[in-house]
């Protein structure tokens, strides 16, 4: 694209030429070293909202020493006419998906990524310093009805997913609360699209990369998305077990999820580290975003196929009840007991 070139030129980096590797994603992405020999990570924001994602992935870098205690890629150079953005190179880093998958994402690494967290939620900022827009997805205002764009871009397995959601007037409901309580809270600096591959592993080093959902939200949508990732992982893992029947996943599910609860608890021991958490319905919400993320993991998963799988069904089951009864399992996501009638 010749508008990366020109930003390379522009500061004398020359081309990037050398050993370009493409990466998948909504953005164009590519990562290589520059013919003056300058390692990089350059992205070309694209899309739904480019404008908006652009400048929320800028305002991170312009808090400056605010946000020294969470360590992030460099952007070292941004052009917002072509929305490209230029991050130093983390040569030979991990993603947090490729560890976990590899069994090397440690108890450690999830302590310190509810640190990092942590101070983000913890970082004081100005009027007009970050945005305050509510996040278009997940849709907390309610279930009622797709967008004619939405109908006609979703596969058959996502309008299934929809189908279902729609046809469950409790869910709809919970869900609809849950954006109630929302608003209804302190917002604090939130990365608002926290998923494992977000986290970056480089030479023993935790980064968090990817500030295009920045914004002043909740913060139980950050420590939700991180618990629900888990969750997921849970239920995808049952795949490997080989039984079919409902009991037999949910069953699995459940051990499953057992065996990653010290990762949660790491989390949260880790984010309480960084400050008291005085908001007793913090875990309850959290919990309930556990369950919406993985209706969004479901959501983004199905984009290709015609029909939603039984593990699909599964998942969707156990979100369920993450959206609908989110105390009841506050304890097995490694979350407090919020006293009774704090929600």
């Amino acid at each position: 694209m010749p508008e990366i070139g020109a930003v390379m030129e522009r500061h004398g980096w020359g081309s990037l030429a050398s050993g370009v590797v493409a990466f998948p994603g909504r953005n164009d992405n590519w990562a290589g070293t520059t013919s003056a020999g300058v390692g990089v990570f350059v992205k070309k924001i694209d899309g739904r909202d480019a404008a908006a994602r652009f400048c929320r992935a800028l305002s991170f870098a312009r808090l400056g020493q605010a946000a020294a205690g969470v360590a992030s890629p460099a952007c070292i150079a941004s052009d917002e006419a072509s929305r490209v953005l230029v991050f130093e190179l983390l040569e030979g880093s991990r993603n947090g998906n490729v560890l976990e998958r590899d069994g090397l994402f440690t108890h450690a690494m999830a302590g310190e990524a509810g640190r990092m967290v942590g101070r983000l939620h913890r970082i004081p900022v100005t009027d007009g310093a970050l945005d305050t827009t509510v996040p278009s997805w997940p849709r907390l205002d309610g279930l009622q009805a797709l967008t004619i764009c939405e109908f006609t871009s979703y596969s058959g397995a996502q309008l299934e997913l929809f189908g279902l959601l729609q046809k469950d007037a409790p869910l709809v409901s919970a869900i609809a609360g849950l954006g109630d309580l929302s608003r209804q809270v302190s917002a604090v600096p939130t990365h608002c699209d926290l998923r494992l591959d977000q986290f970056l592993i480089h030479q023993g080093k935790l980064y968090l990369a990817d500030w295009e959902e920045l914004r002043v939200e909740d913060p139980a949508r950050d420590v939700g998305a991180f618990l629900g990732e888990w969750v997921y992982r849970s239920v995808h893992a049952i795949r490997h077990t080989g039984q079919v029947t409902a009991e037999a996943i949910i069953s699995s599910g459940v051990r499953e999820l057992e065996s990653r609860r010290p990762f949660l608890q790491a989390f949260w021991s880790g984010y309480q580290e960084m400050g008291e958490v005085t908001d007793p319905s913090l875990a309850p919400r959290s919990a309930a975003f556990a369950g919406w993320h993985l209706l969004d993991r479901i959501l983004a998963a199905s984009t290709e196929r015609a029909r939603l799988s039984a593990l699909d069904r599964a998942g969707i089951g156990i979100a369920r009840r993450l959206l609908c009864s989110p105390d009841l399992f506050c304890d097995v996501l490694g979350l407090p007991v919020s006293p009774k009638g704090a929600r």
